[in-house]
C-alpha cells in the first residue's frame, strides 16, 4: 500500500472522543504498528495542538499526544518549511482551498502522495488527490 497523508481530523476524532473515534483508533493503531505507512506535516501537528487547547485539553494531554507519536513505526513527519508554505499559498489560489487544506495538498504534491485520509470533503474537489476515510484503509488491509 502506498504512503498516505493523514489529516488533522483523524487524530482529533480520537483525541477528542468524537463519534468516529473507534474507526480512527483502529486506523492509527495500524500506523503505530507500521502496518500502514503514513505521513503528516508539522503544520497539521501544530493545528492539532491549537485545537486541543481550544477544546480545553490540559497541557499534559497535549504533551502526551505529541509524545505518543514518537512510537508510531509507520509515521513520518514532513516539515513544510517556507517553500512548502509558499507552495500552499499557490494551491489556495489554484484549488480554491483554505490555507490549512492547501498545506496538505502542497505536501502531497512534494512527496508524490496521492491519497489523504480525511473526513474533510473539501479534498474531494482537488485534482490529483483522492480522499479516503480510515475505514476504507482498514478494509483494504483486511482484504489484501
Amino acid at each position: 500500500m502506498p504512503r498516505l497523508l493523514v489529516d488533522a481530523n483523524i487524530f482529533l476524532e480520537l483525541e477528542l472522543g468524537q463519534s468516529r473515534a473507534a474507526e480512527c483508533r483502529e486506523f492509527l493503531s495500524g500506523v503505530a504498528r507500521g502496518k500502514i505507512k503514513a505521513t503528516t506535516t508539522d503544520f497539521i501537528l501544530d493545528s492539532i495542538g491549537v485545537i486541543m487547547e481550544d477544546r480545553g485539553s490540559p497541557p499534559t494531554d497535549i504533551a502526551k499526544f505529541f509524545s505518543s507519536l514518537t512510537f508510531f513505526k509507520g509515521l513520518l513527519i514532513h516539515n513544510l518549511g517556507l517553500v512548502g508554505r509558499v507552495k500552499a499559498a499557490h494551491e489556495m489560489e489554484n484549488q480554491n482551498l483554505s490555507f490549512d487544506d492547501s498545506t496538505s495538498v502542497a505536501a502531497m504534491r512534494s512527496l508524490d502522495i496521492k491519497e489523504i485520509v480525511s473526513f474533510d470533503r473539501d479534498f474531494d474537489k482537488v485534482r490529483g488527490v483522492a480522499r479516503i476515510e480510515p475505514g476504507t484503509v482498514i478494509s483494504r488491509i483486511q482484504s489484501g
